[in-house]
């Protein structure tokens, strides 16, 4: 695999809103484990674990091979094949969604495992309710068109 060519920089957080036991909750190693046994040895992605207090997965990417929204699908389809088989109730539905923006900001942080200013980072939510769940946080949908947000949203 040629590392240089992986250019494109994403950090994925895992934020649980299930109320139901749907799938059980993970850990931040689970969590991680699903990502670097999924991505196995794609050439143009390549996942590591962070030890960072909000970010669990850093995600580097061929920008030249793929957009970060198409990284965001990779991910989240990922997730939804372990989750599947994880259902305790084969019948049950959720989502995934992948809500991801690009840091536009300056790095306030030393720490290498932190977002830096034009990476992608993402929060990878399992939730029942995508609008609930956008409603509890403030999002709203004006947000979708900003060129510097995207978000992949998959049904388990």
């Amino acid at each position: 695999m040629n590392l240089d060519r992986l250019n494109g920089r994403m950090l994925l957080a895992h934020n649980f809103a299930l109320r139901d036991p749907i799938v059980p909750e993970i850990s931040r190693e689970a969590f991680a484990a699903i990502f670097l046994e999924g991505l196995g040895d794609r050439a143009d992605i390549k996942g590591r674990t962070l030890t960072h207090a909000h970010w669990m997965m850093e995600i580097l990417f061929d920008s030249e091979q793929l957009e970060p929204q198409q990284v965001g699908k990779i991910c989240a389809e990922i997730l939804a094949e372990t989750r599947q088989e994880q259902k305790v109730y084969a019948n049950s539905a959720y989502h995934i969604l992948f809500l991801a923006g690009q840091k536009q900001t300056p790095v306030t942080s030393s720490d290498p495992d932190t977002l830096k200013t034009g990476e992608w980072g993402a929060d990878v939510v399992e939730t029942e309710s995508i609008p609930d769940f956008l409603a509890s946080i403030g999002w709203k949908e004006e947000n979708n068109s900003k060129p510097t947000i995207f978000r992949v949203e998959v049904r388990v």
